[in-house]
């Protein structure tokens, strides 16, 4: 049932720095201007990224594609018996959004998702404003009150598998990607992550001394995951609590293999060794 992760909408104070560094520092493509907002691509996607300095959308939003309008109406009942929120999106903000028909939801831990229907491409390819290798928009990681509750949801309403568990945390897939979502333990109001993938560990370890040398803050890596074998580098992003990270491509996703359990330790975070500050990803608070 679920396709595609599209795009995420990212509330910040102002969009002037915030829109600099991601097209100086992250090295996406500049889509639209709109008013008080700014969308970016990262790849065949109209956008991949929406700023909001309007001051009205809240928490972060992570939008995923469905394939159909029938599938879209079958699952509002089902997520709110799972005690989601679910608002029909209206035609207008569809098209403002570019896609045909979305809901507007809230998990239990109060996480905006974004299901959306017929989500818009771009003829034009994408053109990066940096050379940091990226290839596309290929994961999120949010804070979760309970990870276990929320995988329930997308489990058993939209079809998700899981793939691995660390610790509390779970790693949720629907492709042939390890994983898609990941949910954290986390106290925060909110937490997420925005993965891209890049081309290879050389455009990983290209932008970490890129970062060093701009003092771009790196909160994660170079360090290699082990659940998903991606190599990553995390590193700030334009609002408290919301972060940038690049990663090499996962191992496929296989069917006969199980779910495996990590233990809550910083070597189920990263088999290089390296540390971080951040404690929903093995930093020293967890």
């Amino acid at each position: 049932m679920l396709e595609q992760l599209r795009f995420v909408r990212i509330p910040i104070a102002s969009l002037g720095e915030a829109s600099g560094d991601m097209l100086d520092v992250v090295g996406l493509e500049l889509a639209e201007c709109l008013e008080q907002r700014a969308r970016f691509r990262s790849d065949s996607r109209a956008y991949s990224v929406e700023l909001d300095a309007s001051g009205t959308i809240g928490p972060p939003t992570v939008a995923i594609s469905l394939r159909t309008v029938e599938q879209l109406e079958g699952v509002s009942e089902p997520l709110v018996s799972c005690g989601w929120s679910v608002e029909k999106i209206t035609r207008e903000v569809c098209r403002d959004r570019r896609y045909y028909a979305g809901l507007a939801c809230r998990d239990l831990s109060g996480n905006r998702i974004e299901l959306v229907v017929r989500a818009e491409d771009k003829g034009r390819r994408y053109f990066p404003s940096r050379d940091a290798g990226v290839v596309g928009l290929s994961h999120v990681v949010l804070g979760s009150r309970s990870p276990t509750a929320e995988a329930a949801a997308w489990t058993n309403v939209l079809g998700a598998r899981i793939t691995d568990r660390v610790g509390a945390g779970v790693y949720l897939g629907w492709d042939d990607a390890h994983h898609r979502i990941m949910f954290v333990p986390s106290d925060r109001e909110s937490f997420l992550v925005v993965g891209f993938e890049v081309e290879s560990i050389d455009a990983v370890m290209q932008s970490n001394y890129f970062f060093l040398d701009r003092q771009v803050g790196i909160f994660r890596g170079p360090g290699r995951e082990p659940a998903s074998g991606q190599v990553f580098l995390t590193f700030g992003g334009p609002s408290p609590g919301i972060y940038f990270s690049y990663s090499t491509k996962s191992e496929p996703y296989s069917e006969t293999r199980r779910p495996r359990q990590f233990s809550a330790t910083p070597d189920s975070y990263c088999s290089w060794g390296s540390v971080t500050a951040l404690a929903e990803l093995g930093g020293a608070a967890s």
